[in-house]
């Protein structure tokens, strides 16, 4: 009953920037059959607020208080996460493989949080009991063959490619790619190969984010030695890197916090105040963190580590001077 109650509440919150005041959504309530007292709604209200999923938000600077939706907040398609969604994204978890795309570990884990909170931070039973099974990425056959093929016979090929840019993901049409070879890194099947008729530089991909592939009646392009090397020597470097455990201190409603700017793998959310969240990553120290974190500095604060958080604020400094 009280999550029926709950359900119907939420669904009479209207988006921001419009609010109802308590006593007015009493009255919608009362109006539908549902006959709560002040103090009643008062406390679910509170407690819904608490839970941090749904996405209410209370104004508090004038009396009656204001409550609201806020309408950057996304659901699953719906106001309210259900408890069957709940239970699903719950599963989901538990069931990802770990060398699924890091945004998309990300992202079920930032659903899998909120799903937490909509059953009260209780697992069902069935769920709490059921065995992790060692799973792999199910990568699609037909395109694994299709680059064997174009490997074997020296052929070029045009496909899409998954990129992010701009913060966007997209798929990207190629009219021409060399695929030259096919190797396991970590449990994750690699594709390697040049890009058009021009360019120099050869390219390391997860098989998973390549598709529409198409065998071109065109000879490939051969990487040569020094170009092979220089593929090796970058893949070694990375490999290389330091991991790190980042902390960020970012608005809720970020595009970091809702998952759409990629800084790592997030393992830990804590909520400092209404508006604010502190995000810990596990992630790489690279040229290309530094400079993501930097684009972000004006509404993202680096915690930690360190040595990232001087670099932000050298370059800050330095963005600052040329402006004096």
């Amino acid at each position: 009953m009280n999550s029926h109650r709950h359900l119907f509440i939420l669904e009479l919150v209207p988006m921001g920037p419009s609010s109802i005041s308590t006593q007015q959504l009493q009255q919608q309530l009362i109006e539908r059959g549902f006959d709560l007292s002040t103090r009643m709604l008062q406390r679910d209200l509170q407690s819904l607020y608490e839970q941090g999923c749904f996405g209410l938000e209370k104004d508090t600077r004038s009396k009656p208080y204001g409550w609201s939706i806020n309408a950057q907040w996304r659901g699953v398609n719906e106001k309210v996460m259900s408890s069957e969604v709940a239970e699903h994204y719950l599963l989901l978890e538990q069931l990802l493989p770990q060398s699924v795309p890091s945004e998309v570990k990300q992202s079920v884990h930032i659903k899998a949080e909120q799903a937490l909170k909509r059953v009260n931070g209780h697992l069902p039973e069935w769920l709490s009991t059921l065995p992790k099974p060692s799973l792999k990425v199910n990568v699609d056959s037909q395109l694994v063959a299709q680059i064997e093929h174009a490997i074997k016979h020296k052929r070029a090929v045009s496909a899409e490619l998954y990129r992010v840019l701009y913060d966007e993901a997209h798929w990207l049409k190629f009219a021409e790619l060399s695929f030259y070879n096919l190797v396991e890194q970590g449990g994750v099947l690699m594709a390697q190969f040049m890009v058009g008729s021009l360019h120099d530089k050869c390219y390391q991909m997860p098989v998973y984010r390549i598709r529409n592939v198409h065998i071109l009646q065109k000879t490939r392009r051969e990487p040569s030695a020094e170009q092979l090397k220089s593929l090796r020597s970058a893949i070694n470097k990375g490999m290389k890197q330091e991991a790190i455990e980042l902390v960020v201190a970012v608005p809720s409603h970020s595009a970091v916090n809702q998952g759409f700017i990629e800084l790592g793998e997030l393992t830990d959310k804590q909520y400092i105040d209404d508006k604010n969240v502190l995000l810990t990553y596990q992630t790489i120290d690279t040229e290309q963190l530094t400079n993501e974190l930097f684009k972000c500095a004006h509404w993202l604060e680096v915690i930690k580590p360190e040595q990232i958080r001087k670099r932000i604020i050298t370059k800050l400094k330095a963005a600052a001077s040329n402006y004096q």
